[in-house]
């Protein structure tokens, strides 16, 4: 004889049933609909392009903070960044050094825009006579190529000199950019190398030692006009320093090697020779390497003006272009290779971004 099933098995039996009906259900892909979210009906973000102006506009100038393309720059020059991905720019035209955020927000660092003095001091008192290239520290601290001068900004916001380059005798007020440091690097020793159009230096913080790894100490007897043609140097995790030579060659020097240009390596580039061709070794050609910049992995990134390119040079010496086109004026943004305007400074946040001055605009580049 059955049992009879009373009221609440047989509601724990239907309440079963109805589970397993779901379940079965859910298996079939049938399931229950969901309620449908707020952010289903929007689009997916657009990709970012591979060159896009990260902040300022590459064909206005002017002094103003903000955001992105809101922002102005005036001939801004070279560039640095720290380990918090805040890039540092020598804003030439302004007498200034400005950072802008990962997010592209601009803020005046030091200096006073439309101010060409030499002051130190605190950051919003401080001012700058021609900052032209800039690095930092692994502690934080921001030095500037200033005229002759490198000057210091800390993370505190003091600025100072640091030290003064000697200048030769009998030079005519004409001919100071040959004697003007156009680049400047510094490794985690606090060893800064700076190049001007003669020589490249290592000048040790703190201790005051001067190595001269290439060219003189300083020249004298210097007429007629000339103007300031940076050459690029950086310096890797290994304290390897990377500078486009006096002969107009990309090298390397190791910092166990002795003092002296026998003892750079060349790794591309031929002597004396320009152009704009890429392939390895001395049988590539560079016009003006304004600044260098190198990756974890050992590349070098090359900011070769008046050509107006971006090169990435490998560490056995491979030479391809990266962005822009040979001599191109004007920046055309969107899929590279795109176009680039006066190239002057160059780095890289070591995540496969670089950060280009283009006119006056800062420029980013997705490396491939």
């Amino acid at each position: 004889m059955r049992r009879p099933v009373n009221d609440v098995s047989r509601s724990r039996l239907n309440l079963l049933g109805a589970l397993g009906l779901m379940a079965l259900l859910a298996g079939c892909g049938d399931g229950i609909p969901k309620d449908k979210d707020k952010d289903d009906d929007k689009p997916p973000p657009a990709p970012t392009a591979a060159l896009s102006v990260f902040a300022g506009d590459p064909t206005a100038d002017g002094t103003m903070d903000g955001t992105g393309t809101a922002a102005r720059f005036n001939n801004p020059h070279g560039l640095a960044i720290d380990s918090s991905g805040n890039v540092y720019v020598a804003d030439r035209g302004n007498y200034v050094i400005r950072k802008i955020t990962p997010d592209g927000v601009v803020t005046t660092l030091a200096g006073g825009a439309g101010q060409s003095r030499l002051t130190n001091g605190s950051a919003a008192n401080a001012r700058f006579v021609n900052p032209v290239a800039l690095t930092v520290g692994s502690g934080g601290t921001v030095y500037v190529a200033d005229d002759v001068n490198i000057r210091s900004i800390t993370t505190g916001g003091q600025v100072a000199t640091v030290t003064t380059i000697p200048v030769g005798n009998n030079i005519a007020a004409a001919s100071r950019p040959d004697v003007t440091p156009g680049a400047i690097a510094v490794d985690a020793n606090n060893n800064l190398y700076i190049t001007n159009n003669y020589g490249t230096r290592r000048f040790a913080i703190g201790a005051g030692g001067t190595g001269i790894l290439e060219g003189q100490n300083t020249v004298g007897d210097l007429f007629g006009t000339r103007t300031l043609a940076p050459r690029g140097v950086a310096v890797d995790s290994s304290n390897v320093v990377y500078l486009f030579d006096l002969e107009r060659e990309i090298s390397r020097w190791n910092p166990t090697a002795n003092f002296g240009s026998d003892n750079l390596f060349t790794i591309a580039g031929a002597q004396n020779a320009r152009g704009a061709v890429n392939g390895t070794g001395n049988a590539v050609r560079f016009e003006q390497v304004v600044a260098l910049t190198v990756d974890p992995q050992g590349n070098l990134y090359a900011a070769d003006a008046v050509n107006n390119l971006v090169r990435k040079i490998t560490p056995t010496g491979v030479v391809t272009t990266v962005a822009g086109t040979t001599r191109a004026t004007t920046l055309r943004v969107g899929n590279l290779p795109g176009s680039l305007g006066d190239i002057r400074g160059i780095v890289t946040d070591s995540k496969g971004l670089l950060y280009v001055t283009s006119g006056n605009a800062i420029v980013r580049v997705k490396v491939p």
